[in-house]
């Protein structure tokens, strides 16, 4: 069982002014044995923090540990990697040439012909696939079925943590049920630790322990699932809780829904972020619709967050509550 932690963490893409952080001081840590889900919308950088997990984005500033020890260090040839992702795209993630037996067996650390395929047939069955599939190609399966050869496969590599990005978002919506119970099993029987990707905020309290919310490149709320989905402490984390299906009774809290509906506004350039709070510009309850709230425009919120509620990047966020003393 492992900890994957993500320290300060800074992915940029460009040089000179078009520079642009596409995640730009991350720290979040996914505890051993537990779901976070990771959510925000389009070009937030989720899928940028998740690719700098496993190495295929560039790290310019901090550090990504497992268990202490920088994820860059590559594992001994034939050991496996401790870290693995599953993309969005299942088809383009396995060789449309060979078998899906074939590129689940390509991840198993050395061992043994026999053991191999017994490994194989073990894993198939262990993400729900009939045996009769190892021999099938790509094209001859569902995306369904291709998204649970995508997990076998980053199973047989015998990781600590999973990392899986959009694993849903491909699929038809009769299919999207399926993967997910699929991947609550799965990580309640392996105990992996998992970080789970997406924009949809009722795929990931479905599947989470902790839901981290990201915008702009920064996490702006972070909490245990059911704290943040039942007082959530930032604007942006209500509007998308206000935006997803509330078939569990999971809401916005009622006390923060004030006048405002800023949000329908775009996005900031990422290459030219505002000052003060980046999600001012949209914030239903900022600074547009209350102009007493002048904070936001010049004052980084990020700064004293770990005070706050969640640990959420919101002047007007709670406060932490004050421990009480029980008398001795």
């Amino acid at each position: 069982m492992s900890e994957l932690r993500f320290e300060d963490v800074t992915v940029r893409y460009g040089t000179g002014r078009r520079a642009m952080k596409a995640v730009d001081g991350v720290s979040l840590t996914v505890p051993t044995g537990q779901v976070v889900g990771l959510v925000g919308e389009s070009g937030s950088g989720k899928s940028t923090l998740a690719r700098a997990a496993v190495g295929l984005a560039p790290i310019a500033a901090g550090r990504v540990l497992l268990d202490g020890r920088d994820v860059r260090h590559r594992p001994a040839r034939g050991s496996g990697r401790a870290v693995q992702m599953v993309f969005q795209d299942p088809y383009a993630c396995l060789d449309p040439r060979m078998s899906v037996g074939d590129s689940v067996a390509e991840a198993i650390p050395r061992t043994g012909t026999a053991a191999r395929r017994a490994e194989v047939t073990r894993l198939f069955g262990l993400v729900g696939l009939d045996a009769a599939h190892i021999s099938s190609r790509p094209s001859e399966l569902s995306g369904g079925q291709c998204q649970r050869v995508a997990l076998a496969r980053a199973l047989a590599a015998r990781p600590q943590i999973v990392v899986a990005d959009e694993i849903t978002s491909a699929l038809d919506v009769s299919v999207q049920g399926t993967v997910l119970n699929l991947v609550r099993d799965l990580q309640q029987q392996t105990r992996l630790g998992m970080l789970f990707i997406s924009h949809n905020l009722a795929v990931v309290r479905y599947v989470s322990d902790i839901i981290a919310v990201m915008y702009l490149g920064r996490i702006v709320e972070c909490g245990p699932a059911h704290e943040v989905l039942t007082d959530p402490q930032h604007p942006y984390t209500r509007e998308l809780l206000a935006a997803a299906p509330h078939r569990d009774g999971y809401a916005a809290n009622s006390a923060h829904e004030e006048s405002g509906a800023v949000l329908d506004t775009e996005p900031p350039d990422p290459h030219h972020l505002p000052a003060g709070c980046r999600f001012h510009p949209r914030c239903p309850v900022g600074p547009l619709a209350l102009p007493a709230r002048t904070d936001c425009l010049s004052l980084d919120p990020a700064v004293g967050a770990v005070g706050r509620r969640h640990a959420t990047a919101c002047h007007f966020a709670a406060p932490l509550p004050t421990p009480s003393h029980q008398a001795t």
